[in-house]
């Protein structure tokens, strides 16, 4: 049987699929949800679980609320679309994209969550698909990177307003504030970058110089707008194998205030997709993630609007970059 997600209709030939209409996956893309029978080139994953959230709740509805935003603008642009920015069409039939629904959450249990999440991206790439992960708090980015230890020295590209490099504080080892330095004790990751970095609270000096230390690239706001798209593209480090990690709250929260920890002062749409489609131009993007969309506190769901097309920008320049290099290689 075909996998596809369309409204039923008495006359195929006269279907509008309408953005309020259907079940709404990612981008109201087909639907996969036994894993085992995954083929696909791009597999969406939800891990609704904010048990590591130190702020405010509510990321566990992110993936429903992205979801539900994809669909209005963006409802079966898998299936290709114009973007007359770029004057290029990304997507289209050539490329499968799935959404694998949701991972099971044991609430007050996040070993076995984490254990679920790690098992289903690796299942994932198993079926040799790239997974785009929702959250969630920024916590699940740890059981997410585990999964990619087949990969040597992937780097990891972060985009948030906090460096999320703290100990273990309190004895919490496997918090939101702490996924970047579990990272940077995983032996396949390699080097980092920290984008928008500029949280209270983010992390203490020490940290700063830990991540320093271990070799991480971390750029303020400011330092994002003296070196300007340019300078900071040439800042990306090179490697082989790229993961892109990115909390919503690397935004302005003028835009962005539906997430766990908002900070003022943020980066805009237009700053940090150009360095998304530079990272993906770069090196072969493994994986992505979006995480810390609070539905809960979204004025007019713009929060949730955000991270559902700087989502459809990732897919697209990943693609359109896997294929030209494989046109290359013939």
């Amino acid at each position: 049987m075909e996998m596809r997600n369309y409204p039923y209709a008495e006359d195929e030939q006269k279907r509008m699929r309408n953005s309020f209409v259907g079940i709404p996956s990612f981008i109201m893309a087909p639907l996969c949800l036994d894993l085992e029978q995954l083929d696909a080139d791009v597999a969406v994953l939800g891990v609704p679980y904010d048990m590591g959230s130190a702020v405010r709740s509510g990321s566990r509805f992110g993936p429903r609320g992205v979801r539900s935003a994809s669909t209005l603008n963006n409802g079966y642009c898998y299936e290709g679309w114009y973007d007359p920015v770029r004057d290029t069409t990304f997507m289209g039939p050539q490329w499968k994209i799935v959404d694998c629904g949701d991972i099971d959450v044991m609430h007050t249990y996040h070993e076995q969550t984490f254990k679920t999440c790690e098992t289903a991206v690796r299942k994932i790439l198993d079926k040799g698909a790239i997974p785009f992960v929702i959250g969630g708090d920024h916590a699940i980015t740890i059981p997410v990177l585990r999964a990619f230890d087949r990969y040597a020295d992937v780097c990891v590209i972060q985009f948030d307003s906090h460096m999320d490099f703290t100990y273990a504080p309190a004895g919490i080892w496997e918090g939101q504030g702490s996924p970047m330095r579990r990272a940077s004790e995983m032996a396949h990751v390699g080097k980092m970058m920290q984008i928008g970095i500029r949280g209270i609270g983010s992390s203490k000096p020490s940290d700063f110089a830990d991540a320093r230390a271990y070799g991480s690239k971390i750029l303020t706001p400011r330092d994002f707008r003296e070196l300007g798209i340019p300078g900071v593209c040439q800042q990306i480090p090179d490697a082989k194998y790229y993961y892109i990690t990115f909390d919503i709250d690397c935004l302005d929260m003028s835009i962005a205030n539906g997430c766990g920890s908002p900070q003022a002062g943020g980066l805009y749409y237009e700053e940090v997709v150009p360095i998304i489609e530079a990272v993906s131009a770069k090196g072969e993007v493994v994986g992505f993630d979006m995480v810390e969309v609070a539905p809960p506190y979204d004025w007019h769901e713009m929060t949730a609007h955000y991270a559902a097309q700087i989502m459809v920008d990732a897919m697209s320049f990943i693609l359109k970059d896997k294929e030209r290099r494989q046109s290359q290689s013939k």
